[in-house]
């Protein structure tokens, strides 16, 4: 089986030879990450690991190609499925399909995006078939192929949402559905991998990658950045570092003040200077660190050191 991280690299390469330097993000426009489309739940899945489609991850070739046509729409500023990949299995995170607003929150943190394109297959299966169990020599991509051809009539339907990562609202949501003919060969999809991930002319070109890119199609069709707004802005919540248990640094905020898991906060230390001009104390705020709530209750929180040395009784302020 082709590997996601090989097929992601693989089809930006092919992409990139054939449309010219591909840039890693649009000049412009709100910042966004496609995640993997989920299929957990799809009862076509059954008879193997990888359904009856054959050796492919529908729901990572719909992602890839998602971002491929985003891109082209020139709308938004696209991360790198690249960069994606490898920073949330770097923290061993798991962020495909429909997540709850911290995990969106840390997903978007992670990757650096303003907007998640999170989505679930929900459905994927033969809704028809014709032909039979001729033999002969099939020309196309992958060059001659001898073994039984039939005509699989596919049902595609997805739900796609856009999540704001940074309050973990859902900004867009809707659903699409695609059917189409899906040429079978020897009881396999014929997909046409050879060569390049699932953005390569091979696999985009074959009967079932046609259907897959259609969707893509009509989905980056559908994103309207101009409802990308989750509304005021969170309120900022202060609060002070109440102590350190070994890695854990202990926090005065809890739900109470909106505080979720996945919450950054910077770290300050507070001075008191006086002005030698009016005479009079300011009070000077310095960035020394930054922490991330990992559990909380409703007074209180639990989070991990970021980055720099924060202390007992320094000030916190959310991002």
């Amino acid at each position: 089986m082709l590997k996601r991280s090989a097929l992601i690299v693989a089809g930006a390469l092919a992409l990139s030879a054939a449309a010219g330097p591909l840039q890693a993000r649009a000049a412009s426009g709100p910042s966004v990450a496609v995640l993997d489309f989920d299929m957990k739940g799809l009862t076509s899945q059954s008879g193997g690991p990888n359904g009856w489609w054959g050796d492919w991850e529908p729901g990572v070739a719909l992602a890839d190609l998602v971002t491929t046509n985003i891109v082209n729409t020139g709308k938004f500023d696209v991360l790198e499925r690249q960069h994606i990949d490898h920073t949330l299995n770097e923290h061993h995170f798991d962020a495909s399909g429909e997540v709850d607003p911290a995990t969106a929150i840390s997903a978007g943190r992670l990757v650096g995006a303003h907007y998640l394109i999170q989505g679930n297959v929900l459905q994927f299966e033969q809704t028809g078939t014709s032909g039979g169990a001729a033999g002969g020599l099939i020309p196309g991509p992958l060059g001659a192929v001898v073994g039984g051809v039939r005509q699989d009539r596919v049902t595609l339907k997805v739900a796609v949402r856009v999540v704001d990562a940074q309050t973990g609202r859902i900004v867009q949501s809707f659903t699409d559905e695609q059917t189409d003919r899906a040429t079978s060969i020897g009881g396999g999809a014929f997909v046409g991998l050879a060569g390049g991930g699932y953005q390569n002319s091979n696999f985009v070109n074959s009967a079932m990658g046609h259907l897959v890119n259609d969707e893509a199609i009509k989905i980056a069709g559908e994103l309207d950045p101009t409802k990308f707004s989750s509304g005021p802005a969170a309120p900022t919540v202060s609060g002070h570092v109440l102590g350190i248990d070994g890695a854990n640094y202990l926090l005065n905020v809890g739900t109470s003040k909106g505080v979720a898991v996945g919450a950054y906060f910077n770290v300050l230390k507070v001075k008191h200077l006086k002005d030698p001009d009016s005479g009079k104390i300011l009070t000077v705020s310095e960035t020394v660190g930054t922490l991330e709530v990992m559990s909380v209750s409703a007074d209180s929180s639990v989070a991990r050191r970021v980055s720099g040395t924060p202390s007992t009784g320094d000030s916190i302020q959310s991002q």
